[in-house]
């Protein structure tokens, strides 16, 4: 019966730590929560566009090069 007790409360205890690990952020400010969540997003697109920006350049570099 100990065992139960304990497992039900241990359990309880990770439960609301995780409840509160996700729903805390949204509850003190829900747009620096959905901001967060952007960033690597915004990140990785700026790191693309670089890339595709670099590539772009190279082609139009190659041509000139050969003449």
């Amino acid at each position: 019966m100990g065992r139960i007790v304990t497992f039900v409360l241990g359990m309880s205890i990770v439960a609301a730590g995780v409840w509160y690990a996700l729903y805390r952020p949204a509850r003190m400010d829900p747009e620096a929560a959905a901001a967060r969540g952007l960033d690597t997003a915004r990140k990785a697109a700026d790191r693309i566009e670089g890339d595709m920006q670099k590539r772009a350049d190279d082609l139009l570099q190659q041509p000139q090069e050969q003449q």
